[in-house]
């Protein structure tokens, strides 16, 4: 009989605590109501064990001399360990060691586009003595520009404006499998303002770029705008024709990413410094109605991010339900915010590229092609604190080359309204979607 008692005690003691202890690994988000840097989580920080941890339960009636609460362990040698936490990889990584890269890709594409295409508008006008109205349109891969020609003493100014849809396609299935998925968009403008000299075209532009994201690796957001200055220089022969330009300026970056042990959002805030240039040789071949003209350029833009901190939510101190866990020192939870080091990141892009376009009077159809060689900066993930046995891990994304593919239709209505309409898509680059359309209505005074 004695026996048995001692056996019917133990089994109630181990149904007790299991039913209060059932953490499961994978459910630990939000459970426990505590940060992934409340030291109460344990091995996460290494060899750094809390000394004492508490279970608060109201039921257990197991009162702390010091705190007067009840609790259900009062434990010595560490505390429960998440493996949210522990196998966070890159779910635990601020925004930007993963995505900056594709944002400076995709703002060097925005100044050079629009560059590029007011100084291929310039001399189609120039040209064509398309100026009865001192206006000429032209659009481009990533938006469509406009300019009114010779205001002031040969002086032209033009405005661009564009939209692309990007997507980052890696496998994604859940916080605990490294995945380099995200989703957004990022629209551009450029203003500018140049002058002719002879076969020479001297200008300046000043661009921003703006892109919202949403970073689904690590459960938030990536928001960054670009403001750049700069100065391009293009000569043109009767069939080459070459330009080139730099500049630089600067960058906000906010991001929000979720902690993993409580679901609260991480907050963090930053700037970057950037510097660009480019370069580009063509050739006309006109045949009638129609113009073939094949291209070569290069474009690169370095970003440097300065060091910043991830601000992690304080935790209330006020422990309201059964399950919380936390540490002692008269309920100072020992939350610490993330200092996340500064990053430079870097594209470069070699471009060959294609344009066939007809002439039919008041509409011009075009199609155009490209194929991009880059090396643009990969992605970081932060390394996994621990092996969870998941064979769906995931490298970030080495981005390689591309193909552009884009048509469109630029119109004039009457002798003082132009405008124009156009689509296109970037195919073939790893793990990339991004898609574009773009329209214009310009008025003539």
């Amino acid at each position: 009989m004695k026996l048995k008692r001692i056996l019917t005690a133990t089994l109630m003691v181990i149904m007790a605590t299991g039913a209060v202890f059932s953490m499961n690994a994978a459910n630990a988000a939000g459970t426990y109501n505590i940060s992934c840097k409340n030291n109460a989580y344990g091995t996460q920080h290494g060899s750094d064990y809390t000394s004492i941890a508490y279970v608060y339960n109201t039921s257990a009636k197991v009162t702390d001399a010091d705190l007067g609460l009840q609790y259900l362990i009062r434990g010595t040698a560490g505390a429960y360990t998440g493996n949210d936490c522990v196998y966070a990889g890159s779910a635990d990584t601020n925004g930007t060691a993963v995505v900056a890269g594709d944002v400076a890709r995709l703002a060097i594409n925005a100044i050079v586009g629009a560059v590029s295409n007011r100084i291929d508008m310039a001399y189609a006008a120039a040209n064509s003595g398309a100026s009865a109205t001192g206006l000429s349109f032209t659009t481009q891969g990533d938006g469509f520009s406009m300019s009114a020609n010779k205001l002031v003493g040969g002086l032209s100014f033009w405005a661009d404006y564009g939209n692309s849809g990007i997507e980052n396609t890696q496998t994604y299935t859940n916080v605990r499998i490294d995945s380099m998925n995200f989703d957004g968009d990022a629209s551009s403008y450029s203003i500018g303002l140049d002058k002719v000299f002879g076969k020479a075209l001297v200008g300046l532009v000043v661009s921003n770029m703006e892109t919202d994201i949403t970073t689904t690796f690590n459960q938030g957001t990536y928001k960054q705008e670009v403001d750049t200055y700069g100065v391009y220089f293009a000569y043109k022969t009767s069939i080459l024709q070459i330009d080139l330009g730099t500049g630089q300026g600067d960058s906000k970056i906010t991001t929000t990413r979720q902690d993993l042990g409580n679901d609260s959002i991480i907050d963090g805030t930053t700037t970057a410094d950037i510097d660009y240039s480019h370069a580009r040789i063509a050739a006309n071949f006109i045949r009638g109605r129609f113009t073939l003209v094949p291209s070569a350029s290069y474009r690169t833009m370095d970003m440097e991010i300065a060091a910043f901190t991830d601000d992690r939510k304080d935790e209330s101190l006020t422990i309201a339900g059964d399950g919380y866990l936390f540490n002692d020192e008269d309920l100072n939870v020992g939350v610490t915010d993330d200092a996340i080091s500064a990053r430079s990141v870097t594209t470069e892009t070699v471009t060959l590229g294609m344009k066939l376009s007809a002439n039919l009077g008041k509409l011009v159809p075009y199609v155009d092609f490209s194929y991009d060689s880059e090396d643009t900066t990969r992605g970081a993930f932060k390394a996994e604190l621990g092996a969870d046995g998941n064979s769906g891990e995931l490298q970030s994304t080495d981005y390689s080359e591309s193909m552009r593919f884009g048509f469109g239709l630029n119109f004039m209505l009457g002798s003082h309204v132009t405008g124009g309409l156009r689509a296109g898509q970037v195919s073939g680059r790893d793990d990339w979607k991004e898609s574009y359309m773009a329209g214009n209505l310009s008025i003539g005074f």
